[in-house]
């Protein structure tokens, strides 16, 4: 018999595999395989819009109050002034104060002047030296009191521009505390201003639903009810404390275009998908296998696993619930393949 070569003995391996394989039994290929999503539900939060900043107008002067230049709701005029006190007081101090360094400054010139006189005369022993030094301690008194009074006429120059009491030109009044001829006190708050050229909606949101938020590809969309418009929006502050009472972080957004009026109190509804807390997860219709009112499904090794149906879920597929699920486990798509 001859010796049986190289290649004959490669054919004769492949196909006696070939042989074995098909004696085996059919499994699933990785297409006919799925692995399930957890299910999610939606959760949505409902928020009022308000002014993306808001501040309060305060006296800085104690006075009355001569006049007032915006109600509530009218935005702070272009120069910026809300109300204006009588600055009458201040007024006549200032007078006050440049008569008394106009009389200090001719003070200092005369006792600059006769300083010299008595230089010459000590020099030529004419005069004593302690008349000289009490001279030239008036004189550096008097520059003293000079300064001084400089100082105070800027101090009641601010005080005189402080009279007006400015908010940001363009925000609007939400509040408003005097009317002309009222005296306030120094530091009374006497109007409230907002910023309304955009708005914010506060949440106050679980770690879980703040996670949500993050995952979000898109930017959030923020539905308004009333009106029957959605807008998008931004994260547009995020507060890095944790209220240990709700416990919940609150998060401001920003909303885009598209409403018409802005202003606060607008009804908002944020809309997430956070995880389903049954622990259900998604599976397709076609996978699932019922025989005497039990469901079940296959694993890829063929072993099949007893599931409790919850309803639909998205895109045809249904909602289970089975202790026996893990993370990463695969089924076949198709019941008995």
């Amino acid at each position: 018999m001859k010796t049986m070569t190289h290649t004959s003995r490669i054919l004769m391996f492949l196909m006696a595999t070939t042989l074995l394989l098909s004696a085996l039994p059919a499994r699933a290929g990785e297409n006919g395989l799925f692995t399930p999503k957890p299910a999610t539900r939606a959760a949505t939060l409902t928020g009022f819009t308000r002014p993306r900043a808001e501040m309060a107008l305060i006296s800085e002067n104690a006075g009355k109050v001569l006049k007032v230049f915006a109600d509530i709701g009218d935005p702070v005029p272009a120069s910026g002034v809300f109300a204006r006190l009588d600055p009458t007081f201040i007024e006549l101090d200032l007078k006050a104060n440049q008569v008394e360094q106009a009389r200090l400054g001719s003070e200092v010139a005369y006792l600059d002047k006769e300083a010299g006189r008595y230089r010459t005369l000590v020099l030529e022993d004419t005069a004593a030296q302690a008349s000289l030094d009490k001279l030239e301690q008036d004189l550096e008194k008097s520059r003293h009191q000079l300064e001084a009074l400089k100082v105070q006429e800027k101090t009641l120059q601010e005080k005189l521009s402080r009279c007006e009491v400015k908010a940001r030109p363009g925000w609007k009044l939400t509040a408003r505390n005097i009317e002309p001829g009222e005296w306030v006190a120094a530091g009374q708050k006497v109007a409230e201003a907002g910023d309304f050229s955009s708005l914010i909606a506060p949440f106050a949101l679980t770690p879980e639903e703040y996670a949500a938020l993050s995952r979000e590809g898109a930017p959030p969309t923020l539905t308004l009810p009333d009106f029957s418009v959605s807008v998008p929006t931004k994260i547009y502050r995020v507060s890095p404390d944790f209220d240990p009472k709700t416990r919940k972080i609150n998060v401001d957004l920003a909303l885009g275009g598209g409403i018409h009026e802005l202003r606060g109190g607008l009804r908002t509804e944020l809309t997430l998908k956070v995880p389903d807390k049954s622990g259900a997860v998604l599976v397709p219709k076609e996978a699932i296998t019922e025989r005497y009112e039990e469901y079940r499904l296959t694993r890829e090794d063929g072993r099949t696993v007893r599931v409790m149906p919850l309803g639909p879920g998205p895109e045809g597929m249904l909602r289970v619930v089975s202790p026996e699920i893990r993370a990463n486990d695969k089924f076949q798509k198709e019941a008995g393949k």
